[in-house]
């Protein structure tokens, strides 16, 4: 029998939430304190490991399936990291998969792994010899100062205690070193089909136990330490459905024409978001 948890805001701590939505029997809120939205009432870590052995396969999203809906993506992150560190360096991936991103950083020359706790997908990034290891980012025992830059796609919303996670990815990183992230942002889109009593599963309840907006995504890394912290649209997904795929790239592509119009003042809202940040020289986390 499943065990069901109750958790509060795991920015700022406190129990203090309105409702958003109830999908799947999971009730979604809001914080009222910071803003963050989150599922109220969740599986126990046990059980949410059971859930995620086979996350990909449920989806969906086989190996050829999933390199095409990251393919810009994957290509938009490449681009920049080679140009912020034209001499590469070290780079992990959390929550790797198939390990598609680790091939691409491997082929423009730098020191790529990943993570993973799907064995499942890492079957397929173990045969194609890339440097991979079954396990959390929170259960893995890199050093800390090693790593230049950690990667993390569609992961964040994933995790039971996402503060966590990113204080020990700024031990992990060197100083100077990079965090970028990929998360959806669908509160939006959920708040607007309410309006027309439109049911629906977009929060994906209970595999996504967060949806950040740009500001609580913001916050949260900086309590992690971080700094310099840009929040941008990022290139769209193809899902593999044509209808969702042309909604996709529609709103991806106008959410970055209005990013660069605004001069990366306004994020079109119900998107999804890339974050990248720096763990700066001075600063220290306990």
């Amino acid at each position: 029998m499943n065990s069901i948890q109750q958790v509060n805001c795991n920015i700022c701590g406190v129990d203090n939430t309105s409702l958003i939505a109830v999908q799947n029997g999971y009730r979604m809120v809001k914080c009222k304190n910071c803003g963050l939205v989150y599922l109220k009432s969740r599986p126990d870590q046990q059980t949410l490991i059971k859930l995620y052995a086979d996350y990909h396969q449920r989806e969906g999203k086989d190996e050829d399936v999933w390199a095409r809906l990251m393919e810009k993506n994957f290509k938009e992150v490449s681009l920049l990291l080679n140009k912020i560190f034209p001499e590469k360096g070290k780079i992990l991936d959390v929550g790797c998969g198939y390990g598609h991103f680790i091939e691409i950083m491997q082929g423009c020359g730098w020191f790529a792994q990943g993570v993973d706790p799907s064995s499942g997908t890492l079957y397929y990034a173990k045969k194609k010899g890339l440097n991979v290891i079954e396990t959390s980012v929170d259960d893995s025992s890199f050093p800390y100062n090693f790593f230049d830059v950690v990667t993390a796609f569609y992961v964040l919303e994933h995790l039971p205690d996402p503060l966590s996670t990113a204080k020990k990815i700024f031990k992990m990183l060197k100083p100077g070193g990079v965090i970028v992230i990929r998360v959806p942002h669908t509160t939006p889109i959920v708040r607007f089909l309410s309006v027309f009593t439109i049911d629906n599963n977009l929060y994906d309840a209970p595999y996504h136990l967060y949806d950040f907006s740009p500001m609580t995504i913001t916050v949260l890394l900086k309590k992690a330490g971080f700094s310099f912290i840009q929040v941008m649209p990022g290139s769209p997904t193809l899902p593999p459905k044509r209808f969702e795929r042309v909604i996709s790239l529609i709103s991806g592509y106008f959410s970055q024409v209005l990013f660069v119009m605004s001069r990366g003042k306004f994020l079109l809202p119900g998107t999804s978001k890339t974050i990248i940040a720096v763990k700066q020289i001075e600063n220290k986390v306990s």
